[in-house]
Parts: C-alpha cells; sequence; structure tokens
C-alpha cells in the first residue's frame, strides 16, 4: 500500500504571529526573502536582509570561513543562519554560528548550540530589542561562550564572551581589531564593518 507524502505547511509574511510547534517549525516551507524564527510558539516574520545587513555580515563571514580552512583541527563549521532551540516554543536563527570541534560535535540542529554567536543589527526597534536583550539572555541559556552584536547604525560591536564568573562585555569601535580566545590568531579589523 502506498502512503501518501503529508502536505508541507507553506508560510509566508501573512503567518506572522501564527501559533506553531516546533514540529511543524521544522518542516515547513518558507516564502522567500523574508526569514523566520519562532518565540512563545507563535511564528515571528522579519523582512530580509538589505545591503547594509550584508556589509556587516560578509567580512565577518569571509574572516571567519579563512580561519576555519587554516584551522580544521579547531573550527567544524562556520554556520550562516545557524539554527537552534532555546525550547518547545522558541526557535531562533542567529545570522552566523561556529562550532568549534569537542564535545558538541556528534550533536545535530537545532540542538546543536554553537560556541560562537554572531548578529548584525537591523535598524527597527524590535530587530534591535531581540538582538541585544531577548538573544543574549537566549544565548548564554543555551551555552554561547562568546556572543558578537555588530551594529552598524552605531558603529560599534559587543562582545559578550561568558566566562566561570559571569559574562565579560566589551565594547569595540571602527579603529579595534576583534579578537576571541576561543579562536586564537584570529583578528577582524572593524574598520572595514563598521
Amino acid at each position: 500500500m502506498a502512503t501518501v507524502p503529508k502536505t508541507v505547511l507553506r508560510l509566508g509574511p501573512v503567518d506572522d504571529g501564527r501559533t506553531l510547534s516546533a514540529e511543524a517549525f521544522a518542516v515547513a516551507d518558507y516564502a522567500e526573502p523574508w526569514k523566520y524564527e519562532r518565540e512563545s510558539g507563535r511564528l515571528i516574520v522579519m523582512p530580509p536582509d538589505g545591503p547594509g545587513h550584508d556589509r556587516g555580515s560578509e567580512p565577518f563571514r569571509d574572516y571567519l570561513g579563512a580561519y576555519r580552512l587554516s584551522h580544521p583541527d579547531r573550527v567544524e563549521e562556520v554556520v550562516s543562519e545557524a539554527w537552534v532551540r532555546l525550547d518547545d516554543g522558541t526557535d531562533r536563527i542567529g545570522d552566523i554560528g561556529i562550532c568549534l570541534v569537542g564535545r558538541r560535535s556528534a550533536i545535530k540542529r537545532p540542538e546543536r548550540v554553537p560556541e560562537l554567536m554572531y548578529e548584525i543589527v537591523s535598524p527597527d526597534r524590535e530587530s534591535r530589542e531581540r538582538d541585544y536583550v531577548k538573544k543574549r539572555k537566549e544565548y548564554r541559556a543555551l551555552g554561547v561562550l562568546e556572543y558578537v552584536i555588530i551594529d552598524r547604525m552605531w558603529h560599534r560591536a559587543t562582545v559578550r564572551t561568558a566566562g566561570p564568573s559571569g559574562s565579560r562585555k566589551r565594547v569595540l569601535r571602527p579603529d579595534d581589531v576583534y579578537e576571541t580566545p576561543l579562536l586564537p590568531g584570529l583578528a577582524i579589523p572593524l574598520r572595514e564593518i563598521l
């Protein structure tokens, strides 16, 4: 007996706020170019990335990708649109995630949490709140070791590194260079990004 394939849920901008299970979120077909996350069991539809977002993310991806190629023993993956599941009601898509080689390597997404997460801030108020407040708390709860917020509007990168006594915050400006003890030897000049 032939089985009838399940109908895949097609979601788009009109579905913003729709109640959605973790299972449905994982297998849905999404209208492009919008981006999608899930918070408290409801779908969040975000506008597509624009040129400003690309100018902030592409140099980071280039540097991180080159670092991965020269350090395959340290970096397992550089993931664009890094999907993580916080709980049964919340799925987030980070702009860039770095998965280090090690104890988390056998875990698959969305349960696999990158050790480093990077967000390029969009100009609207909701995006700023999500990146600076919500995702910071969520990523810390998930065990992200370093969270970097690239903010081209305010010309700064905010770096939060987890440590035994809590999170350490550094604010970098355009004349600074981004470095992290988690990726020894990496040096990203922020002048071209911020």
